[in-house]
Protein backbone atom coordinates (compact mmCIF):
# COMPACT_ATOMS: atom_id res chain seq x y z
CA UNK A 1 0.00 0.00 0.00
CA UNK A 2 1.54 3.42 -0.48
CA UNK A 3 1.38 6.15 1.20
CA UNK A 4 0.49 9.32 0.13
CA UNK A 5 -0.12 11.57 3.20
CA UNK A 6 -0.82 14.72 0.69
CA UNK A 7 -3.88 13.36 -0.59
CA UNK A 8 -7.23 13.51 0.70
CA UNK A 9 -9.85 10.39 -0.84
CA UNK A 10 -13.32 11.16 -0.75
CA UNK A 11 -15.22 8.41 -1.37
CA UNK A 12 -19.17 8.03 -1.13
CA UNK A 13 -21.49 5.13 0.07
CA UNK A 14 -24.10 5.86 -2.47
CA UNK A 15 -24.78 8.23 -5.60
CA UNK A 16 -25.43 12.06 -5.54
CA UNK A 17 -24.33 12.75 -1.61
CA UNK A 18 -22.26 15.82 -1.98
CA UNK A 19 -18.67 14.54 -2.37
CA UNK A 20 -18.02 16.34 -5.44
CA UNK A 21 -19.09 19.36 -4.15
CA UNK A 22 -17.01 18.65 -0.82
CA UNK A 23 -13.76 18.07 -2.50
CA UNK A 24 -14.71 21.57 -4.57
CA UNK A 25 -15.12 23.33 -1.56
CA UNK A 26 -11.76 21.60 -0.36
CA UNK A 27 -10.10 23.05 -3.92
CA UNK A 28 -11.41 26.51 -3.45
CA UNK A 29 -10.16 26.72 -0.31
CA UNK A 30 -6.69 25.77 -1.09
CA UNK A 31 -6.60 26.71 -4.88
CA UNK A 32 -4.19 30.10 -3.45
CA UNK A 33 -2.16 28.52 -1.53
CA UNK A 34 -0.95 25.58 -2.28
CA UNK A 35 -0.42 23.42 -6.06
CA UNK A 36 -4.01 21.91 -6.08
CA UNK A 37 -4.24 18.74 -8.09
CA UNK A 38 -7.96 17.33 -8.12
CA UNK A 39 -8.06 13.09 -9.33
CA UNK A 40 -11.30 11.10 -10.24
CA UNK A 41 -11.11 7.69 -10.22
CA UNK A 42 -13.19 5.00 -11.83
CA UNK A 43 -13.08 1.35 -11.28
CA UNK A 44 -13.98 -0.85 -14.00
CA UNK A 45 -14.74 -4.63 -12.96
CA UNK A 46 -14.25 -6.03 -16.44
CA UNK A 47 -13.75 -4.34 -20.54
CA UNK A 48 -16.91 -4.67 -22.30
CA UNK A 49 -19.06 -5.83 -18.96
CA UNK A 50 -22.42 -5.11 -18.43
CA UNK A 51 -22.90 -1.26 -16.62
CA UNK A 52 -22.73 -1.88 -13.30
CA UNK A 53 -25.23 1.31 -13.26
CA UNK A 54 -27.83 -0.88 -15.24
CA UNK A 55 -29.04 0.36 -18.57
CA UNK A 56 -26.77 1.33 -21.85
CA UNK A 57 -24.37 3.38 -19.34
CA UNK A 58 -22.60 6.20 -20.44
CA UNK A 59 -19.39 4.40 -22.25
CA UNK A 60 -16.74 5.13 -19.91
CA UNK A 61 -16.05 1.25 -19.48
CA UNK A 62 -16.48 0.25 -22.67
CA UNK A 63 -14.28 2.99 -24.10
CA UNK A 64 -11.58 1.90 -21.75
CA UNK A 65 -8.45 1.04 -23.80
CA UNK A 66 -5.83 -0.85 -22.47
CA UNK A 67 -5.78 -1.92 -18.64
CA UNK A 68 -5.95 1.54 -17.48
CA UNK A 69 -6.18 5.44 -18.91
CA UNK A 70 -5.32 8.71 -17.86
CA UNK A 71 -6.58 11.49 -18.78
CA UNK A 72 -5.60 15.30 -17.94
CA UNK A 73 -9.09 16.79 -18.22
CA UNK A 74 -9.38 20.77 -19.75
CA UNK A 75 -12.85 20.88 -20.55
CA UNK A 76 -16.17 19.28 -20.85
CA UNK A 77 -19.42 19.81 -19.37
CA UNK A 78 -20.19 22.28 -16.46
CA UNK A 79 -21.94 19.48 -14.71
CA UNK A 80 -18.66 16.89 -15.30
CA UNK A 81 -17.43 16.07 -11.46
CA UNK A 82 -13.76 16.75 -12.91
CA UNK A 83 -14.55 20.41 -15.10
CA UNK A 84 -16.77 21.26 -11.49
CA UNK A 85 -12.61 20.74 -10.08
CA UNK A 86 -11.02 22.64 -12.41
CA UNK A 87 -13.89 25.33 -12.25
CA UNK A 88 -13.42 25.33 -8.54
CA UNK A 89 -9.69 26.59 -8.73
CA UNK A 90 -7.82 23.08 -9.54
CA UNK A 91 -4.09 23.43 -11.54
CA UNK A 92 -4.96 20.39 -12.88
CA UNK A 93 -7.22 17.11 -12.70
CA UNK A 94 -6.56 13.69 -14.02
CA UNK A 95 -9.03 11.07 -14.47
CA UNK A 96 -8.08 7.60 -14.18
CA UNK A 97 -10.08 4.93 -15.85
CA UNK A 98 -8.61 1.22 -14.59
CA UNK A 99 -9.83 -2.15 -14.52
CA UNK A 100 -9.96 -3.38 -10.65
CA UNK A 101 -7.23 -5.92 -11.38
CA UNK A 102 -4.77 -3.23 -12.14
CA UNK A 103 -5.79 -0.35 -9.16
CA UNK A 104 -2.27 -0.38 -8.00
CA UNK A 105 -0.51 -0.19 -11.33
CA UNK A 106 -2.84 3.07 -12.91
CA UNK A 107 -2.44 4.55 -9.40
CA UNK A 108 1.49 3.99 -9.46
CA UNK A 109 1.06 5.66 -13.31
CA UNK A 110 -0.89 8.87 -12.31
CA UNK A 111 1.49 9.90 -9.38
CA UNK A 112 4.79 9.85 -11.60
CA UNK A 113 2.26 12.71 -13.36
CA UNK A 114 1.88 14.89 -10.00
CA UNK A 115 4.31 17.00 -7.96
CA UNK A 116 5.22 15.23 -4.44
CA UNK A 117 4.76 18.67 -2.77
CA UNK A 118 1.16 18.82 -4.72
CA UNK A 119 -2.15 19.28 -2.47
CA UNK A 120 -4.52 16.32 -3.69
CA UNK A 121 -7.88 15.58 -3.22
CA UNK A 122 -9.06 12.31 -4.97
CA UNK A 123 -12.83 11.55 -5.76
CA UNK A 124 -12.72 7.63 -5.31
CA UNK A 125 -13.83 4.33 -3.22
CA UNK A 126 -11.51 2.01 -4.36
CA UNK A 127 -8.19 3.95 -4.25
CA UNK A 128 -8.05 3.15 -0.62
CA UNK A 129 -7.60 -0.02 -1.24
CA UNK A 130 -3.71 0.52 -2.50
CA UNK A 131 -3.59 4.15 -0.81
CA UNK A 132 -3.10 5.33 2.76
CA UNK A 133 -4.40 8.98 2.57
CA UNK A 134 -3.78 11.54 5.23
CA UNK A 135 -7.35 11.30 5.33
CA UNK A 136 -9.95 9.07 3.81
CA UNK A 137 -14.06 10.29 3.92
CA UNK A 138 -16.85 8.40 3.18
CA UNK A 139 -20.09 10.58 2.36
CA UNK A 140 -23.44 9.12 2.68
CA UNK A 141 -27.03 10.39 2.88
CA UNK A 142 -28.46 11.21 6.05
CA UNK A 143 -30.61 8.02 7.56
CA UNK A 144 -29.88 6.12 4.66
CA UNK A 145 -28.16 2.58 5.14
CA UNK A 146 -27.71 1.85 1.30
CA UNK A 147 -23.85 1.85 1.10
CA UNK A 148 -22.84 0.73 -2.43
CA UNK A 149 -20.18 -2.35 -3.08
CA UNK A 150 -17.03 -0.75 -3.80
CA UNK A 151 -17.69 1.56 -0.39
CA UNK A 152 -18.46 -1.73 1.43
CA UNK A 153 -14.65 -3.23 1.05
CA UNK A 154 -12.95 0.07 2.42
CA UNK A 155 -15.47 1.60 4.62
CA UNK A 156 -13.53 -0.39 7.73
CA UNK A 157 -10.79 2.43 6.66
CA UNK A 158 -12.53 5.40 7.13
CA UNK A 159 -11.25 8.10 8.97
CA UNK A 160 -14.83 10.11 9.11
CA UNK A 161 -18.28 9.01 7.73
CA UNK A 162 -20.19 11.98 7.42
CA UNK A 163 -24.15 12.25 6.69
CA UNK A 164 -25.02 14.57 3.62
CA UNK A 165 -28.67 15.88 3.93
CA UNK A 166 -28.89 17.42 0.78
CA UNK A 167 -27.75 20.73 1.55
CA UNK A 168 -24.78 19.96 3.67
CA UNK A 169 -22.75 17.53 5.79
CA UNK A 170 -22.17 16.54 9.42
CA UNK A 171 -18.60 17.65 8.92
CA UNK A 172 -17.74 21.03 7.07
CA UNK A 173 -14.86 21.30 4.85
CA UNK A 174 -13.46 23.61 7.04
CA UNK A 175 -13.19 20.97 9.79
CA UNK A 176 -9.95 19.56 7.37
CA UNK A 177 -6.82 20.92 6.99
CA UNK A 178 -3.90 20.94 4.57
CA UNK A 179 -0.45 21.81 6.68
CA UNK A 180 2.70 21.06 6.42
CA UNK A 181 2.03 18.94 3.41
CA UNK A 182 0.05 16.63 4.86
CA UNK A 183 -4.30 16.60 5.42
CA UNK A 184 -5.17 16.26 8.46
CA UNK A 185 -8.64 16.42 10.46
CA UNK A 186 -9.13 19.29 13.34
CA UNK A 187 -9.12 17.40 16.11
CA UNK A 188 -6.23 15.13 14.84
CA UNK A 189 -4.20 18.85 15.38
CA UNK A 190 -5.08 18.50 18.97
CA UNK A 191 -4.67 15.13 20.17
Amino acid sequence: MKNIENMIIIGAAGRNVGKTEFACELIAKYANVANVIGIKITTIKEKDGKCPRGGEGCGVCSSLKGDYMITEETEGPAEKDTVRMLNAGAEKVYWLRVLREHLTEGVSELMKLIPKNACIICESNSARRVIEPGVFLIIREKGSTEIKHSCKKVAHFADEMIDFDGTGWSLQPDEIVFTNNRWKMIYALHG
